[in-house]
């Protein structure tokens, strides 16, 4: 267990949330409060779902006190749990989320819910593992008894979704005892094992997805001149001299990560260009463009002086090998990526309009997760997918 339930309780019983935060809460809930479920209105339990997490994100990030990027991530969280299928097979061997594509429209999974009949095994286990919490609570003088309270609820709230969350998405009409024991496990797992990099990927996905810069950036053109040059260029003879080391990545990721770092600098350079009022990209803007786009990597972290020297920059291609399931982890991040641009573009057609768009944002991405590793011996993981994503956010919409 990587977080300790007394320390986890205690701090979520001392955090605060900035005043605007519950306010902005109640915008969210406010469409479900007609709506009841579990012997309340649904807006409560979403209420108390959104608070619980939101002091939780804040805590993962050593914040005492939560603020509303802490809440967008509970919300964000929430939105996942209703949006996407199958997400309860997390374990706390592998607890991080899976970013399937969404498979419903969450505002109307979560109405759905009222629908339901909370079963009386439910309401039972429900009953006693509050009790036991209380309990918990009592003996490890865990906060003030209103903040005691408080948590319960909250997490009462929590268990009794999770089950209507799990029985809804399995297609059935009545809770069972199985609901609960999921929802119970889930919220363990959520609390003391899911990394802070999970919950922030989740809303950095959604705003690269929904980004309003998307169609700026593949409205940069190139010019032939400024193509000459960056396919001569020491990033494009380094992908030819190692491209053998990228066959297992390549099949991994439909072929994008082949032109691993002229993708990259080429999503980079269009995103200098928005920056700087620029359509169009000529030969003149060459030196000066590439150079900013090293700065780019510099100011997320990232420094990446070893591709200015031929011999240390063959290691970024022996880096780039993915882990066990890795490969079938970018293809669903993908594919949501392109729900959410389809989405927010209102444009069925736009992916098909500007192919090239996701192949570089997959390169770029692979090549900031192939720099987030605690070790450059270890192949790519789903954590390092999660934090080149966070920084690909930050790269394109800060």
């Amino acid at each position: 267990m990587s977080r300790t339930p007394v320390e986890v309780y205690q701090q979520l019983a001392e955090t605060q949330i900035e005043d605007e935060i519950p306010s902005r809460i109640h915008t969210v809930v406010t469409r479900f409060q007609d709506s009841q479920f579990a012997g309340e209105r649904l807006s409560v339990h979403l209420t108390r779902f959104v608070d619980l997490f939101t002091r939780l994100i804040a805590l993962l990030g050593s914040h005492s006190v939560a603020a509303l990027s802490d809440m967008t991530m509970a919300i964000d969280l929430l939105d996942f749990l209703t949006s996407t299928s199958k997400w309860w097979v997390i374990t706390r061997k592998e607890p991080g989320f899976i970013l399937r594509p969404p498979s419903r429209e969450p505002r109307d999974f979560i109405k759905s819910v009222s629908e339901l009949k909370v079963g009386p095994a439910t309401l039972e286990r429900i009953s006693a593992a509050a009790e036991r919490f209380g309990g918990f609570l009592d003996e490890h003088d865990v906060g003030t008894p209103e903040e005691r309270s408080t948590l319960c609820d909250n997490m009462i709230s929590c268990w009794a979704l999770l089950s209507g969350f799990t029985c809804k998405s399995q297609g059935r009409s009545v809770t069972t005892e199985a609901d609960f024991e999921t929802a119970y496990d889930l919220m363990r797992i959520l609390l003391f094992y899911v990394p802070l990099e999970d919950y922030q990927a989740l809303t950095a996905v959604r705003r690269i997805g929904t980004s309003p810069v998307l169609p700026k950036i593949v409205g940069v053109e190139f010019s032939p001149g400024f193509e000459r040059l960056l396919n001569s260029s020491l990033a494009a003879n380094l992908e030819k001299a190692h491209s053998g080391q990228l066959v297992e990545m390549a099949a991994a990721t439909s072929g994008a990560s082949r032109s691993l770092l002229t993708n990259s600098l080429r999503l980079l350079a269009q995103i200098r260009a928005v920056e700087r009022g620029l359509s169009r990209l000529g030969e003149e803007h060459y030196d000066a463009i590439i150079v900013e786009t090293f700065e780019m990597f510099k100011k997320v972290g990232i420094p990446l002086t070893s591709l200015q020297n031929e011999s240390s920059a063959g290691l970024v291609f022996q880096e780039l090998r993915p882990g066990s399931g890795v490969a079938e982890r970018i293809q669903f991040l993908v594919r949501r990526l392109e729900a959410l641009i389809v989405d927010s573009t209102g444009n069925k057609d736009f992916l098909l309009q500007y192919a090239k768009l996701i192949p570089r944002m997959v390169a770029l991405l692979l090549l900031l997760a192939s720099k987030t590793r605690d070790s450059t011996e270890s192949p790519i993981e789903d954590i390092d997918l999660k934090r080149g994503l966070i920084l690909l956010h930050k790269i394109i919409n800060e």
